[in-house]
């Protein structure tokens, strides 16, 4: 299992730049997880323990509608295999900003425990360094797809 999650993780955005070595100890406190479609991963406001490397399927980030059922029109980014999810279990104040769906028949993904990592990166500040940089290219692409999105939606007529 360990030989997986490290071959799933050496194909992520975020971990694509780090040695053998390092991915080997990463994956100790990593483990499968396994969806169907329509499981919520994790919701928008509990604590944020994982971050989330999608080996495969497809995953919806979704806002949750008060008193309302959370549906895919919530759906605000929809990311597979070699994505990333759950930054906030990185950073303060340690909340997921978003929820998270299986939207494809079944996912799979390495959750990685947020804690454990944050200590090994400290521990390891080369290493650190290239994982939140390669994490920070990340989320600047997602912000420019998502402006893409927002630019190209249709204005309404009220």
């Amino acid at each position: 299992m360990a030989d997986q999650i490290q071959n799933v993780l050496r194909q992520t955005e975020a971990f694509s730049a780090i040695e053998d070595a390092e991915l080997e100890k990463i994956a100790g406190f990593s483990s499968i997880a396994r969806f169907e479609k329509g499981s919520r991963l994790f919701t928008e406001g509990e604590a944020a323990a994982h971050l989330w490397a999608i080996a495969g399927g497809q995953v919806d980030l979704r806002f949750e509608m008060p008193a309302r059922e959370t549906t895919e029109i919530q759906t605000i980014s929809t990311l597979s295999s070699t994505g990333i999810i759950g930054w906030s279990s990185l950073l303060p104040p340690y909340k997921y900003k978003l929820s998270a769906y299986c939207s494809s028949q079944s996912c799979e993904v390495i959750k990685i425990s947020g804690e454990q990592l944050l200590a090994f990166l400290k521990d390891n500040p080369e290493t650190g360094y290239r994982v939140l940089r390669a994490m920070i290219q990340v989320v600047g692409t997602r912000f420019e797809h998502l402006q893409a999105t927002a630019d190209a939606a249709p204005l309404s007529n009220s």
